[in-house]
């Protein structure tokens, strides 16, 4: 059966041998936003599947979505930005304007990768497979946006740490999100067998935590915001063992030149 898509929340679709809404081939969606059908704690995959709510599968549909939720933040903050800049600074109104583009696209693959997710291949028609497949060349769109931004960018020298303006710091938490929906596939693959992820959409969400790095310095390099890099923090035993080793240093240095007073130090 498929029901209204909200997010990931109940994907599937309506069988002409138990739903008269199903005819002709046509999906028919229902306009209510509540179906009742998981109050018992289990929902719909997109091959009509019913499992558990706490299945590996709906734990990685629940970290993608929200990730898609997180996205429409750091869009919208993009957007505020843009509106800002753009009677200033047409170069980097443009980036900006190709970066929300990107980002809408992504929230549109992200539910692709929710469909893939939610058709086990080892249980889903050929029918669903092919209306549920996920290709390589969304990753590989990924690359080439990565290449183009960080032409942009200084050299990576040093560990970056999240913040350099709101949207920056807002894609760093998508970038964390993102990460961890990849651990929840990963486990899946591990609970369910190696059948039950596609590659591609690993390769995917692998991708995509570079992405959003990439666009978060970018977002930080277009208001032009110094990056906060990471810095050791020493304790104050750590400052004394510090300075006596300075010390034993200088005094080695100091015997040095007591032993050669004329020899100079360069």
């Amino acid at each position: 059966m498929l029901k209204n898509i909200i997010g990931f929340r109940n994907i599937y679709f309506l069988s002409n041998k138990n739903n008269n809404f199903y005819n002709n081939n046509k999906v028919c969606f229902s306009s209510k936003i509540y179906t009742k059908t998981g109050d018992k704690g289990t929902s719909a995959l997109f091959n009509g599947e019913r499992r558990s709510k706490c299945n590996p599968i709906f734990n990685v549909l629940g970290s993608v979505d929200e990730l898609s939720s997180h996205l429409g933040v750091a869009k919208e903050q993009l957007v505020c930005l843009k509106t800002e800049i753009q009677s200033v600074d047409k170069d980097r109104t443009n980036t900006i304007h190709k970066v929300i583009e990107e980002i809408e696209s992504i929230q549109c693959l992200l539910l692709d990768v929710g469909s893939n997710v939610a058709t086990p291949a080892t249980t889903s028609s050929e029918q669903h497979l092919m209306r549920a497949k996920f290709s390589d060349d969304h990753t590989t769109q990924l690359e080439n946006w990565i290449d183009e931004h960080t032409l942009h960018l200084q050299p990576l020298k040093n560990f970056i740490l999240p913040g350099g303006g709101l949207s920056a710091s807002q894609l760093q938490v998508c970038r964390s999100v993102c990460r961890r929906s990849e651990r929840e596939l990963v486990l899946m693959r591990e609970q369910l067998g190696e059948d039950s992820v596609n590659p591609s959409v690993m390769h995917f969400l692998n991708r995509l935590s570079d992405y959003l790095f990439t666009v978060a310095r970018l977002s930080t390099h277009i208001q032009k915001v110094e990056e906060s890099v990471y810095k050791r923090i020493t304790t104050p035993n750590e400052n004394n063992n510090n300075n006596n080793s300075n010390n034993i240093n200088t005094d080695k240095f100091q015997r040095h030149l007591e032993k050669h007073p004329t020899k100079e130090i360069k």
